[in-house]
């Protein structure tokens, strides 16, 4: 037996207005009353209303979705634990706001062609960009050519370019270990940075040198002292090797990812080193690898449930017409058991 299904009629009539006022409701709710409103949301429960997302699309010009636009491949969504807490958190704040979002990676150049004509088709209302591995430009460009709303999960490289951003204090992070390691005696402190390229990189690099550069005996070949992952684990045992290679008395690491340090750790433990009696470790973001960690890692903590927060306030702001802002977020050292 076909059961009818609830139509803007139906809402109007048992909300006592017009289908006009039902419509503007569902569309904004502009020049709605507030006893009309109450009265609609009572109606919409009673009869169980759908709103037809394609035809508000042709009201209102939007989607009513946005898209979560990794530019990376699929598989780090899993490898990665900052991807998928990232995605998690956005996808809670989307679902607050009754949004849908797209997820879409980008695996090769021909990939990412496809994804930045696809976006610039009119298939959603804007863009979080989370590219950390690679250099984004060509597609935020991209984006910004077709006048998409555009936020990202790093400090933009151009500042000119009107998106918005949230990103973390990297700089300050990365002084907060570098100054821990030392005050846990700490003589000869390395790093294992990210890719190059990034700002997140950049800054907590500079963090790096800037910290070391204040300590007598670690002021000279700061430069040598750093070595360049790609945030997977085994970037992070090669790297921990080549330091190990080039000072053998290296006895503290910053490791830009909690998954470089667990890397990194195993280097250690196969050269026959303990953490964190010979060497101490302290990793960045605070993620699941941290405390999985065999020790579990004292590390640097990102805010993933407002990072993911403040990205789609933004986008929201963006799409309702408002200028694009920067936000910086703090971090937090979370000592465990990879220090003393």
């Amino acid at each position: 037996m076909n059961q009818h299904k609830a139509t803007i009629h139906d809402v109007a009539r048992i909300a006592g207005v017009s289908r006009a006022t039902v419509s503007r409701y569902l569309n904004g709710r502009k020049w709605v009353s507030q006893e009309a409103a109450a009265n609609i949301k009572t109606a919409i429960e009673q009869t169980g209303y759908v709103a037809n997302s394609h035809a508000r699309a042709l009201v209102t010009g939007r989607a009513g979705s946005v898209a979560f636009l990794l530019g990376e491949p699929q598989k780090l969504l899993f490898e990665d634990p900052n991807f998928a807490a990232l995605l998690r958190a956005v996808a809670d704040e989307l679902g607050k706001k009754g949004v849908s979002f797209i997820l879409m990676t980008t695996d090769n150049q021909d990939e990412a062609r496809r994804n930045l004509a696809y976006l610039q088709a009119g298939h959603v209302d804007g863009v979080i960009q989370v590219a950390w591995h690679k250099d984004s430009s060509e597609m935020l460009n991209g984006l910004v050519e077709a006048g998409i709303p555009t936020v990202i999960a790093e400090q933009p490289s151009d500042e000119t370019l009107p998106v918005g951003y949230v990103h973390v204090e990297d700089y300050g992070g990365a002084r907060k270990a570098c100054e821990y390691l030392h005050e846990r005696g700490a003589k000869h402190i390395a790093m294992i940075a990210g890719p190059a390229g990034p700002s997140g990189t950049r800054d907590r690099v500079h963090g790096f040198l800037d910290t070391i550069a204040t300590f007598t005996d670690d002021s000279g070949n700061a430069d040598a002292r750093i070595v360049h992952g790609d945030y997977s684990v085994d970037s992070g045992e090669t790297a921990m090797n080549q330091l190990l290679d080039s000072d053998p008395a290296i006895d503290g690491v910053f490791v830009s990812s909690d998954a470089m340090a667990v890397g990194a750790i195993k280097a250690l433990r196969a050269r026959g080193l303990t953490v964190p009696d010979d060497v101490q470790i302290i990793g960045f973001d605070d993620s699941s690898a941290a405390t999985l960690a065999d020790p579990a890692l004292t590390t640097i903590r990102q805010p993933f449930a407002a990072i993911g927060k403040h990205l789609v306030d933004l986008l929201m702001r963006l799409i309702n017409g408002e200028q694009p802002v920067g936000v910086t977020l703090p971090t937090e050292l979370v000592v465990r058991n990879s220090t003393h």
